[in-house]
Formats: C-alpha cells, structure tokens, sequence
C-alpha cells in the first residue's frame, strides 16, 4: 500500500491535550487496520509556538520521532533539546510532551507511533 504525503488528509488540531497552537496531523495508519502491531502512525506538524502538553497514556506506548526542527521533549517530568534523528519511546504510563517553542516561526515535524496496548498470553 502507497502513502503519498500529498495526498494524505490533513486533520488540523487546536490545543492538543490542553497544548498551545496548532498541530496539522496526517495518520498513515489507524486502529482500523487492525492487523498491525501498533494503533497509529502519523506525521504531525507543530506550527510556531505550539505545545502538546505532558501528558500519560495509561493503556498505550507512543514514539515520537523527530523529522525536521529543533524543540524540547518532556519524558516523565524532565525536559531536553531534540532535533532531527531524535526520538524516545513513551511506556504505558509514563508521562510525555512537546514544545515547539525553542525556535521563533519554526515548524516542528514529527512522527508518532501509538503501540497497542499488550493482549495478555
């Protein structure tokens, strides 16, 4: 199956998880596919000055993958520079977000990985 970046619907959101600013998300794949290891795969770009707040997913691990842009990651209360080829794995429960703050009128873009939440044996 062929994505095309151009032709992917672009869903905009305002004030993700009590965020600041926009987030334009494009969702490659979704739980409707369920026959993947993972619920979501998107590309999501953060326009200046936006937030997604820390947050917790308590029954699903997300990955944030840094595309292009420079920002700062929150993991479980403690905040770092990221840039392009960054990334950090969320587990269930841990806490996390994203600031697009660090540099004025940037774009921020970044992929998203929402893991399914494990099916006991």
């Amino acid at each position: 199956m062929m994505f095309s970046y151009t032709q992917m619907q672009k869903i905009i959101k305002q004030g993700v998880r009590g965020g600041d600013g926009e987030v334009h998300c494009r969702d490659y794949i979704n739980s409707s596919m369920n026959s993947m290891p993972f619920e979501a795969f998107g590309l999501n770009e953060m326009q200046p000055g936006a937030t997604i707040p820390e947050h917790c997913h308590a029954d699903s691990e997300e990955f944030y993958f840094i595309v292009s842009g420079r920002g700062t990651g929150i993991h479980n209360g403690r905040q770092f520079d990221i840039g392009p080829g960054d990334g950090w794995l969320c587990r269930a429960g841990e806490t996390h977000g994203i600031l697009n703050k660090l540099v004025p009128g940037q774009v921020l873009t970044f992929a998203s990985v929402f893991f399914a939440p494990r099916k006991a044996l």
